[in-house]
């Protein structure tokens, strides 16, 4: 599946930011990239990336200066609670005001830390409304520095052009080169007295370094041992490097609550709606042939109920031809009662027949018919007691059958039918 991943520039002069973008193919290859400014984005989009209003295709990195990610434990008995809480949680380590930030929460777990997302929801709503215009729906939007590679007791370091993107596993930040020297040292200062250095879990601070290295020098000043340094080449430019490297279900996704990615995106619709005209139509002729097939049936059965009126009017010598013509008819000929009848008489001559009985038996249901008469199937000590219950109908002028019969555990398991011999 084709993937269009987009990096917004951090806003330096107050204008709208450019948009670094990188097209990756079916076969993961990067197949375009470039940098646009926010008016030309819907162009390039158009031209290299038309499907981009699929979420499921889109990816979008925001500066990690602008999405603060913190991790604290929140209190709660289960994931909405904890989730809803979080905002309360963080809002020591927010300078601004927290009704006013978009808090994204990663993986919940009971009495584990939460890693969140944090950004101002103005910004959220420019972003978004960039993109929108743009013609892009994304389906997933982290800060760049948590796209990074991480694991226990390590330090990533992303270099960049003018600055570096830093992530540990509760922190990500955005340093400018500078600067990297002493905010790596004091991050392997800080490793080095964590829980898992005290267990003995890692022997040292681990530092990964992508697409560059602070050199022998630098490097001594960090405090990290070089033998736990690796540095590694990951594609050509940190944008592609942040596509390689991002893992969905590790970075928290800033598209939740109200920001939550809008699957049925107009686009879609637009592809779609050639398709959903033809069913609307199709539907609506199958409407009015419902509906004509309906007026016929009811005219048909008026025909009919107005025939069986007039037999019945002629038959029964009538002028008033009470309730259903049909039913009447077969009252007035026996057939009706007389088969309740037959079923409540045949069941209380049954009931005696197993009551006579002095071993346990278990009645396990009862059945009637015109046509295949009265059934019975029941649960008998053994078949001795099927002979008890074939006798008590003796003398009665009927026929108890044993349809089948069958050892059922300990008991013996029978389907019976009544014959009148009538």
């Amino acid at each position: 599946m084709p993937r269009l991943f987009l990096a917004f520039t951090d806003d330096q002069d107050g204008d709208a930011p450019a948009v670094e973008w990188l097209v990756r193919g079916d076969d993961q290859a990067v197949s375009a990239s470039g940098l646009a400014p926010a008016e030309e984005l819907a162009d390039v989009l158009a031209r290299e990336a038309p499907w981009a209003d699929d979420p499921a295709k889109v990816v979008v990195f925001v500066p990690a200066s602008e999405a603060v990610a913190l991790s604290c434990t929140v209190p709660g008995r289960n994931a909405n609670q904890i989730r809803r809480a979080a905002p309360y949680a963080i809002e020591e380590y927010v300078t601004g005001d927290i009704e006013a930030m978009h808090v994204a929460c990663g993986q919940i777990q009971r009495n584990q830390p939460v890693r969140c997302l944090v950004a101002p929801q103005t910004q959220m709503a420019d972003w978004l409304a960039l993109l929108e215009d743009a013609g892009a729906t994304p389906g997933f939007m982290t800060a760049d520095a948590m796209a990074l590679p991480v694991a226990a007791n390590q330090a990533s370091v992303l270099y960049c052009p003018q600055a570096a993107l830093i992530r540990t596993e509760a922190q990500t930040a955005s340093v400018d080169l500078p600067n990297l020297v002493v905010a790596l040292a004091g991050l392997c200062a800080e490793l080095g007295e964590g829980e898992g250095a005290e267990q003995g879990e890692s022997d040292a601070p681990t530092l990964l370094q992508i697409n560059g290295d602070l050199g022998d020098l630098g490097l001594s000043e960090t405090g990290f041992d070089p033998l736990h340094v690796q540095t590694v080449q990951i594609g050509e430019s940190p944008l592609q490097a942040l596509a390689e490297c991002v893992d969905d279900s590790d970075a928290v996704n800033l598209l939740q609550g109200a920001y939550a990615a809008k699957r049925g995106s107009a686009g879609s619709w637009r592809r779609w709606r050639a398709v959903a005209a033809g069913v609307v139509a199709w539907g609506a002729l199958a409407l009015v042939l419902f509906a004509a097939q309906g007026f016929w049936a009811a005219g048909k059965a008026d025909a009919l109920r107005s025939e069986a009126n007039g037999i019945y009017r002629e038959v029964y010598e009538v002028q008033r031809v009470p309730g259903n013509p049909a039913r009447r008819m077969r009252q007035r000929l026996g057939q009706g009662p007389a088969q309740v009848s037959d079923f409540h008489r045949l069941a209380a001559i049954f009931g005696d027949a197993l009551g006579a009985l002095t071993k346990a038996h278990e009645l396990l249901g009862l059945s009637y018919s015109e046509r295949g008469g009265f059934g019975a199937e029941v649960v008998v000590a053994d078949y001795d007691a099927l002979e008890e219950v074939r006798a008590a109908f003796s003398g009665r002028g009927m026929e108890l059958v044993v349809v089948s019969a069958e050892q059922h555990e300990s008991r013996v398991r029978a389907n019976l039918r009544i014959s009148t011999g009538g």
